[in-house]
């Protein structure tokens, strides 16, 4: 099952009301296997070809933060607008978190439900979004205590929302690594939802991807591979390589 089809799955109608409401909202209008279809068990709409085929033919320019391609003799680009087009996050300037801002920032969610980690990965956020709707699991007698706090406030249910929110942001729109440890920061400002609203996600994961499609010099690794003798090249070896980012936005657009 996939993320997005998860958190469908795991919210109720209160908490996808409010999840609805967020920055994130719109995603949920989109059918699961349009955006994972690999992790749904249906096709996947994602075309790693297609891309692939697109990075082979793009065209140095001067523009920053810009890919130009060259299909069928015409020019193609991708930029910051083609991205806010196609996946309708806000995207304006990453601003600096000031003081004043960054003392409102918390580790409420970090101390409740990942038992005060450091350093929380992937595979650990899954666990502990999925133990929010088992009571007890993967929890202390003190982080249990926390827990019926927390419900009895009725803040549990909202608490739900806001690590679903962060669990599609790293595990969807930023495609993080399972191994590679979760930004803290992105945890303790989805505490905040109005500050975490209004942050111009779309700038942070667009950023990630231009750079992880930046990296990805194919073009001169494909010349380097031709210019190999043939006895050096390996029969039915594949090269393959991981898009960090938001990479079906740079399909759909493209």
């Amino acid at each position: 099952m996939g993320i997005l089809a998860e958190i469908k799955e795991k919210l109720d109608d209160w908490e996808l009301d409010l999840f609805r409401r967020s920055c994130f909202g719109h995603f949920l209008d989109l059918e699961p296997e349009w955006l994972e279809g690999g992790k749904t068990g249906k096709r996947n709409t994602f075309a790693g070809q297609l891309v692939h085929f697109l990075l082979l033919r793009r065209m140095r320019t001067s523009k920053k933060k810009e890919m130009w391609f060259l299909v069928e003799g015409k020019p193609a680009r991708f930029s910051l607008t083609e991205f806010a087009m196609v996946t309708g996050l806000h995207c304006s300037v990453i601003p600096k978190i000031s003081t004043e801002q960054s003392l409102r920032l918390k580790n409420r969610l970090r101390d409740l439900y990942f038992e005060g980690r450091s350093q929380i990965k992937q595979d650990d956020l899954v666990r502990g979004f999925r133990s929010m709707f088992n009571e007890g699991e993967g929890s202390g007698k003190k982080e249990k205590r926390k827990k019926k706090k927390a419900a009895k406030r009725g803040q549990e249910r909202e608490d739900r929302v806001k690590v679903a929110l962060v669990y599609f942001l790293e595990g969807v729109l930023l495609s993080a690594d399972a191994k590679k440890n979760i930004s803290d920061f992105y945890l303790s400002m989805v505490d905040d939802l109005a500050m975490f609203n209004a942050y111009p996600w779309g700038s942070e994961v667009y950023d990630l991807m231009f750079d992880s499609l930046s990296s990805k010099n194919l073009v001169a690794k494909y010349k380097e591979r031709l210019a190999k003798p043939q006895e050096k090249q390996v029969p039915g070896v594949k090269e393959t390589y991981t898009l960090l980012g938001f990479p079906f936005s740079f399909q759909v657009s493209c």
